[in-house]
């Protein structure tokens, strides 16, 4: 293939990545027609894009047709050659002198043309003024079409990001709904293979409780694949805690709405899960006027920002500390981010339970 062949492909690849060949006339663009035809005084003006064997216009004035074959095409002949292409009267230019759109009768004289290139350098279709009257234009005219020419290519450099945009977008929703049901799917086996292997165990509360906590980190990977794995709303992850355990609003939350990485996600789910559990089984959720306050801040106080959570139960029936640790007290004494940090008091009026972790532990990915 010939060198110039081989740029010709270039170039109309190039403008077929804008999408915008055979679309409907837009104000945007429209606008910038009538401003070029306004500004240099000319009966005709056109956002020209230049395809295979013909020209699209994507806005006109004084022509009445949305596009034309590139045989007797001004603008054919002007991303062929400089930036900026001024033709004052096309009967004296040898080049255009034989046009038949110059030789009908009252036919085109003037021409001036300002190239619309990518960023890549490919010569795409111009901004171009027409006139059936020899004439100039002045260096002002002349740097407005250019200026004109400019704010085309920057909004179809736009558009063409935005739709690449939501093409990854709706790429990545398929993906991730394909994750989530293959998630799904894997912590139901999970759950079944645990609940078949455990199923001559007497302790039926235990695997109740593996069930439950498989379901938690169920509800904690769904989170995170609505922010592609990224990060998690600290409010939705303590919704559906209080939605299973808060009962008509037992369970009080409030606090700012931070972002979560991928590992305090999974971390506060299990703990508010072994927390509330706990609470419905021997704290004051066990009690009908039983609740629980949760809370969180942060605390930048110091050399860097802390994430503080607070814990209290009240209402419920007198507790101690128990004298022995099961798995949950040790997923409660992880914390936040699986380090540490927890600070709990079995006062005479219920659990109080604290935590904390830096900030940057937090949103770590």
């Amino acid at each position: 293939m010939l060198n110039s062949d081989l740029k010709e492909r270039a170039r109309l690849d190039a403008l077929a990545s804008f999408d915008m060949l055979d679309t409907p006339r837009e104000q945007d663009f429209d606008e910038i027609a009538e401003l070029a035809s306004r500004i240099c005084e000319t009966p005709i003006a056109v956002v020209n894009l230049v395809g295979n064997g013909r020209q699209f216009f994507k806005a006109e004035v004084g022509l009445g047709v949305r596009e034309t074959p590139l045989d007797s095409s001004f603008c054919a002949r002007a991303i062929l050659e400089q930036d900026f292409m001024i033709i004052p009267d096309a009967t004296k230019d040898t080049r255009f002198d034989c046009n038949p759109l110059v030789t009908a009768e009252n036919g085109l004289r003037f021409y001036a043309g300002a190239l619309l290139k990518t960023a890549e350098g490919h010569p795409i279709g111009t901004v171009c003024v027409l006139d059936f009257k020899p004439r100039n234009l002045s260096d002002m005219q002349q740097t407005t079409l250019k200026v004109l020419a400019r704010q085309v290519m920057r909004q179809l450099e736009l558009r063409r990001t935005l739709r690449e945009r939501d093409e990854a977008q709706a790429q990545q929703a398929v993906l991730n709904a394909e994750i989530a049901h293959r998630m799904k799917n894997t912590l139901a086996m999970v759950q079944a293979i645990a609940t078949q292997t455990l199923k001559g165990v007497t302790e039926r509360d235990a695997v109740e409780a593996l069930a439950r906590r498989i379901a938690a980190l169920g509800s904690a990977h769904d989170q995170l694949l609505q922010q592609d794995w990224t990060a998690a709303s600290l409010e939705k992850v303590v919704r559906p805690m209080l939605l299973l355990h808060g009962d008509g609003g037992r369970i009080r939350a409030s606090g700012p709405d931070i972002d979560l990485g991928p590992k305090a996600t999974l971390s506060i789910s299990l703990l508010l899960h072994e927390l509330a559990t706990n609470a419905a089984k021997y704290g004051s959720l066990s009690a009908p006027e039983g609740k629980v306050e949760l809370s969180w801040t942060i605390d930048d106080t110091g050399e860097e920002p802390v994430l503080r959570m607070h814990w209290q139960e009240s209402g419920g029936p007198e507790v101690n500390e128990p004298s022995q640790r099961g798995f949950g007290s040790r997923l409660i004494q992880m914390g936040l981010i699986g380090k540490g940090g927890v600070t709990k008091r079995w006062l005479p009026s219920g659990l109080v339970a604290e935590f904390e972790a830096a900030m940057s532990g937090v949103k770590a990915l």
